[in-house]
């Protein structure tokens, strides 16, 4: 059963939590554990540098492959679909000057040429050879988004050759669909911005802010709207327009630090940089922006080789763009350029805050677990006030076993939460699990039920509650209810399938838990406590040889059981099951023990580390 939340779980809650931090108005993309580079491959032929390139390159690590490529490219710098990967690869990996080399070859090329293209157009944005950038950025194309991303940039680039007309009446001819539309009017409104024609970005953007759907399409555009626009404001002495504009951001993202950090500017009457510098990093906007608007799922490659080539462009790369730049190496698995990232965000830097928490569950995901606790117990002291900072660092503590200064850490949590904030019911919760490991269940209970009353429908809260009943024989009815709620609510989730199947063994109905057991196996074939489970199910009921098999699987299965698992699986390969009276796992009528005097069991499967 899903009982006890596993570090893992508890660790992408913590992430999920601080995506929500510069991504306020999207779901957050779920979190890989973290590992090191691939170690380097001794290669001396082009098919062994090539094969161990592709090797590393779908493994995620692209600075191995890269300097797999390169040693191809010794052994061959003239075969074509060489140069089309090494080329995608050097710029998905940040290495634009050796990218362009390569796209300078293979500008006509039919499958790499339009890659090739934007990579030469970027190159001329950044030397200020806007010529050369509007020609290599002059081609159709079918694909909404490059056709978005082509404009715009042919825009800059009128814009950089003095003609901001030009680069307005461009974005004004790119035709699409609806969503194109706060995209256009954010380049727009920067434009003007960059050009000195306030009352026209204010006119633009003040479009842009108004219409509060545009906020579904891209937060991130919507956001840096409100920060362009105050930033405007507060430039021209307008500081009635900028109290207005940065009303718009705070009254959908009030917690967005970037926006805080402006409000404080303002208060202070301190002196803000412009919006945009630059022509170059206007057209890296543009870059951030898309990149961002598709950086999930199966467009997170895009989106990393749109970061790269911002980071190119920029004069200064953004804090918002290294940030973006650490998100995706985390979901890439490479821990070690992700804390590279962050540590290049200033210390005043409106996403330090974030960079100080990533990188504490960073260190954790990566086993560095003593510089991970230690980066998050200076982030505490360095924000005391803040609830997310609170909440990683107790997820940490949790997942090191140190239930009670998680606990601790937990009490101040629920004092900085906003009182009706939707995430209480989580703390409630993990603060229950605190108190349920320190045998101190008077303290667990009220904090489970509370979780519930402030969201009923959650199957994590419905399962430990009620498998903790389970355990305990107490409210076996409505334990046995709570768990089956679980599983209503989340029929393909095989650790609450399981805690329903252990339940029912405990109480004695083995064919009840056989049947919840072998759809637990069939969702989670490698768990090794299902299949331990469905191994004593089996052997109560008399299929003592099936219960053999999924024993020896539990016990020689990748994931391996925890180890104090191990010498009970043996013993019961060796011996079978005590009698049913005799069989410490089962409910007898007599037993009710204390909380505080009950063993600790582990009644179920947690995923693995």
């Amino acid at each position: 059963m899903q009982k006890y939340g596993s570090r893992k779980l508890l660790l992408a809650t913590a992430l999920a939590s601080l995506t929500l931090l510069f991504h306020p108005a999207l779901a957050a993309q779920e979190p890989g554990t973290l590992v090191r580079s691939q170690p380097d491959v001794n290669v001396q032929s082009l098919s062994g540098a090539y094969l161990a390139a592709k090797s590393a390159q779908s493994a995620g690590a692209l600075s191995v492959a890269s300097d797999y490529y390169e040693k191809a490219l010794l052994i061959d710098p003239t075969a074509i679909q060489l140069q089309r990967e090494a080329m995608f690869t050097f710029l998905a990996d940040g290495r634009f000057d050796r990218g362009v080399e390569l796209a300078a070859k293979l500008r006509d090329d039919d499958d790499a040429g339009k890659v090739a293209r934007i990579a030469l157009g970027i190159e001329g944005l950044r030397d200020g050879d806007y010529d050369a950038a509007l020609a290599n950025l002059d081609m159709s194309d079918s694909s909404d988004l490059d056709t978005l991303l082509l404009g715009q940039l042919s825009a800059w680039a009128d814009a950089g050759k003095g003609d901001p007309e030009a680069a307005v009446r461009r974005i004004d001819e790119i035709a699409g669909p609806p969503w194109f539309s706060i995209f256009n009017l954010y380049q727009k409104g920067l434009i003007y911005a960059q050009a000195g024609n306030v009352d026209e970005a204010r006119r633009v953007l003040t479009v842009l802010l108004d219409d509060k759907a545009s906020v579904q399409t891209s937060p991130d555009a919507y956001l840096a709207a409100v920060d362009a626009l105050t930033r405007i404001e507060l430039q021209a002495g307008n500081r009635d327009g900028a109290e207005k504009a940065l009303a718009y951001g705070i009254e959908i993202a009030p917690t967005f630090d970037p926006l805080l950090h402006l409000e404080r500017a303002f208060e202070a009457n301190e002196t803000v940089a412009p919006a945009i510098g630059s022509v170059r990093n206007g057209a890296a906007e543009v870059l951030y922006t898309l990149g961002q608007a598709i950086n999930r799922g199966d467009g997170r490659d895009v989106a990393l080789l749109y970061f790269e080539l911002a980071e190119a462009l920029s004069e200064h790369p953004a804090d918002k763009l290294l940030t973006a730049l650490a998100g995706v190496a985390e979901q890439g698995e490479r821990v070690d350029q992700a804390l590279a990232y962050y540590e290049r965000i200033p210390a005043d830097s409106p996403y330090r805050r974030t960079a100080d928490l990533q990188m504490g569950l960073d260190l954790w995901f990566a086993d560095r677990k003593d510089e991970a606790k230690a980066r998050l117990e200076q982030a505490v002291a360095a924000y005391p006030d803040d609830l997310q900072a609170h909440l990683a660092y107790s997820d940490i503590l949790t997942a090191d076993k140190n239930y009670r200064r998680a606990a601790e850490i937990l009490d101040r949590a629920l004092e900085l939460a906003p009182e009706n904030g939707p995430q209480n019911w989580n703390i409630y919760y993990q603060r229950g699990i605190a108190y349920e490991r320190l045998q101190e269940w008077d303290k667990a209970e009220p904090n489970f039920r509370k979780a519930l009353e402030l969201s009923p429908d959650q199957p994590q809260v419905l399962n430990y509650l009620g498998y903790s009943w389970v355990d305990m024989n107490r409210n076996l009815d409505e334990g046995l209810d709570l768990i089956r709620k679980a599983v209503e609510l989340r029929p393909n989730d095989g650790y609450i399938i399981d805690s329903l199947g252990w339940a029912y063994y405990r109480l004695g109905r083995f064919d009840d838990a056989v049947k919840e057991l072998e759809r637990a196996v069939l969702i989670t074939p490698a768990e090794p406590t299902v299949n331990d489970h469905l191994g004593d199910a089996y052997w109560r009921v008399g299929r003592e040889r099936e219960a053999r098999f999924q024993w020896q699987r539990s016990l020689e299965g990748d994931p391996a059981p925890a180890e104090d698992m191990v010498e009970k699986i043996k013993v019961k390969l060796e011996k079978g099951l005590p009698s049913v009276a005799d069989d410490p796992e089962l409910q007898h009528p007599a037993a009710d023990p204390a909380p505080a005097d009950r063993a600790d069991v582990d009644g179920g499967a947690q995923p693995q580390n």
